[in-house]
């Protein structure tokens, strides 16, 4: 395995408290964890705690690039995981666990640990991060994005037992050179555009940025669809080469709407969609209209599907359909998360939102739409609406 700068950098850090703010593809996280893990093996008995959002952003991140480390260094033991418990027990005594909490409560009950890592910690209540840090006996590491300033700069780097890096993707050698070329693509198109200038400011140059304009603000995470929630169908955007194909699936309870993730994946023919939607029970998709041959191709597998209903000015009048009460999406939905988060209006020269949302971050959310633009555009129409 590589010594990046990245990580010679974080063995530099000395102080109590280390935040570590930077770009994308900068090995904030993989970084951090390769350092977590020689400590780990070279002080005995010791605790170290790595906390995330939920347990999918954990699953997705922080658990999935720390299995790859011990993997690739030959060091990876199956029978020292407790892969329910999500812990990992070294030889000397020392353990890696990796937590996520909803409360204070449940942080404080958590109880004591040497070191502490809070991952993308700008997701993260200062009230939890807190009693997790009050409860840390040695070493706390902070890593996130910049996209605002949040308790990191506010309540933890004014103390004098804190220290700061700023790293950049420049920082990681192993950054693939396909995404050196996305983000050199990026910093062209930052030139001439305000949004993608912030963009750049926030993910390339790793610097506290003022993503504002959000178009959704509306929703918020559940862990798990209830039992007694009502599927009433699924919406389908296609892609290929460089763009996912998504199917985000709906459920309701009461008159809350609920949208989960089913997949997001790029390279997937229309077979292979097919076969996706065809898992778990009968799905009712809503397409994108521009894609007829998609769709019959699906239809041709017995799938139930038809084309969104578009008309003048149909993103706005889709995302209005969305706006317009609060929605949940599930915590394992983590690619629509992350759209969600980032899917903003367009902003003029003089830095001021227009009414037309940026052509990003979408694939997940136009699906959304067109199930939007079918079901609440007209409840009450067509075989494709379950009540």
């Amino acid at each position: 395995m590589k010594v990046t700068t990245t990580v010679r950098k974080l063995l530099r850090l000395q102080k109590r408290k280390r935040v570590i703010q930077g770009g994308t593809f900068a090995g904030k996280t993989y970084g951090i964890l390769c350092v977590l893990i020689d400590y780990a093996t070279k002080n005995p008995k010791e605790k170290v705690t790595v906390v995330a959002e939920t347990i999918p952003a954990l699953k997705d991140g922080a658990i999935s690039q720390f299995i790859e480390i011990m993997e690739s260094t030959g060091r990876f033991n199956h029978n020292s995981y407790n892969r329910n418990d999500r812990e990992y027990r070294f030889f000397n005594g020392s353990s890696i666990q990796f937590k996520s909490f909803d409360n204070v409560s449940k942080a404080k009950a958590a109880g004591k640990r040497e070191v502490l890592f809070i991952n993308e910690a700008n997701h993260i209540k200062y009230t939890i991060a807190d009693a997790l840090m009050v409860r840390t006996t040695k070493a706390i590491w902070v890593d996130f994005n910049p996209d605002n300033e949040f308790w990191a700069h506010t309540e933890i780097l004014p103390n004098e037992d804190a220290e700061f890096l700023l790293l950049k993707y420049t920082d990681n050698e192993g950054c693939p050179a396909t995404i050196v070329k996305e983000l050199e693509q990026r910093k062209k198109w930052s030139k001439k555009d305000a949004y993608w200038k912030n963009w750049c400011q926030v993910y390339i140059d790793g610097e506290i940025g003022k993503l504002q304009g959000v178009v959704f603000n509306n929703w918020k995470q559940i862990e798990i669809i209830p039992e007694d929630a009502k599927y009433v169908g699924t919406g389908c955007d296609f892609g290929y080469t460089n763009d996912p194909s998504t199917l985000i699936d709906v459920y309701k309870l009461d008159h809350i709407y609920i949208f989960n993730e089913k997949t997001y994946q790029t390279g997937l023919t229309n077979n292979e969609i097919a076969v996706i939607a065809k898992e778990d029970f009968k799905r009712y998709i809503i397409a994108d209209s521009a894609e007829p041959k998609s769709i019959e191709e699906i239809r041709r597998h017995g799938i139930e599907i038809r084309g969104a209903t578009k008309g003048k000015d149909s993103i706005l009048h889709g995302i209005d359909l969305l706006q317009r009460s609060e929605f949940l999406v599930t915590s394992h939905s983590l690619n629509l998360i992350n759209e969600l988060r980032k899917y903003r209006w367009q902003e003029d020269r003089d830095g001021n939102a227009t009414n037309k949302p940026i052509n990003y971050f979408n694939h997940g959310i136009d699906a959304m739409r067109y199930w939007a633009s079918n079901h609440l555009n007209n409840p009450n129409k067509g075989r494709y609406i379950i009540s």
